[in-house]
């Protein structure tokens, strides 16, 4: 049966710029995508290294298109779709997806931002996107959880100069409303809003931290022929103008995992092979493998 917002825990959504459901899948249903990381950390030689403020590399991995594998599916399964359309108000479409990986004792952060300031400058209107972060392995404090600033969708779009003002404003937001630490056991989803201040810290811990995060768009926010930037925070991912029209969803059966109805973990989806080559004031990264 799909899984849906009931209307308390979408004005909890509204209030807040973000959601964890606990329980959103079964340890037993990731534990084939858990088993193939470890058996292969390196995930097919695609991981980069996405640098912090401090030069750290934390590594990532990205796709736009999803294949018959675990990656390509669980952002298909009806379960997701359905939350997510909930907490849009319309029928959405697969933006991009990532696995974030946090090794044992890695150094860097993941610095806070706003997922739309990048999003804009691939030509948006409105910031009616989402993110959902399915923990795959446990997320806590000490390994590096994602943390945000509750109420800060409501800020609107931060600028990401690297100036006096920016830290002002993120220090004051955080004085102000707080910050979450999404703490989360295997199969815990957090779902925030592309406005929400988020971030997280260095791995304090001796096991890694493993997440997959899909975003979606909301299909009347398609980009704007024409109205794309130089997209300083976004460019790394290399992704293209083709790759962010709207595409529908056919929703998959919320049994596909139990099932086993994918062909592997990850073994066929085509990773985006990031820009490494981008001049000063953009987002870096880094080969890794």
């Amino acid at each position: 049966m799909s899984r849906v917002f009931d209307q308390k825990q979408r004005e909890s959504y509204e209030r807040d710029g973000f959601i964890i459901l606990r329980g959103f899948f079964e340890p037993e249903e990731l534990a084939p995508l858990l088993e193939a990381y470890r058996a292969d950390p390196s995930v097919r030689g695609s991981l980069y290294g996405m640098v912090d403020d401090d030069g750290l590399p934390h590594p990532i991995c990205i796709w736009t298109e999803l294949a018959d594998d675990m990656i390509g599916m669980i952002p298909r399964m009806t379960r997701v779709v359905d939350a997510t359309e909930t907490l849009l108000g319309e029928p959405c479409y697969h933006w991009h997806s990532k696995l974030t990986v946090k090794p044992p004792g890695c150094k860097a952060r993941i610095d806070w931002h706003q997922d739309f300031t990048s999003w804009y400058d691939d030509g948006l209107l409105f910031p009616n996107l989402l993110t959902i972060g399915l923990a795959i392995e446990p997320a806590t404090r000490a390994n590096g959880c994602m943390q945000v600033v509750p109420g800060s969708h409501r800020m609107g779009r931060l600028s990401y100069e690297r100036s006096r003002g920016f830290k002002l404003r993120i220090d004051k937001a955080i004085e102000v409303l707080g910050t979450v630490y999404c703490e989360m056991d295997t199969g815990d989803a957090v779902f925030f809003h592309a406005n929400t201040l988020h971030g997280s810290a260095v791995n304090q811990t001796e096991t890694s931290r493993l997440m997959l995060f899909a975003s979606y768009n909301a299909r009347s926010n398609a980009p704007l022929p024409g109205a794309q930037g130089a997209n300083e925070d976004g460019a790394f991912m290399n992704i293209s103008a083709e790759e962010r029209k709207f595409r529908a969803i056919a929703k998959l059966p919320d049994d596909v995992l139990r099932k086993k109805k994918f062909k592997s973990a990850f073994d066929h989806t085509r990773f985006k092979v990031m820009n490494t080559d981008l001049g000063e004031g953009y987002t870096q990264a880094m080969r890794l493998n």
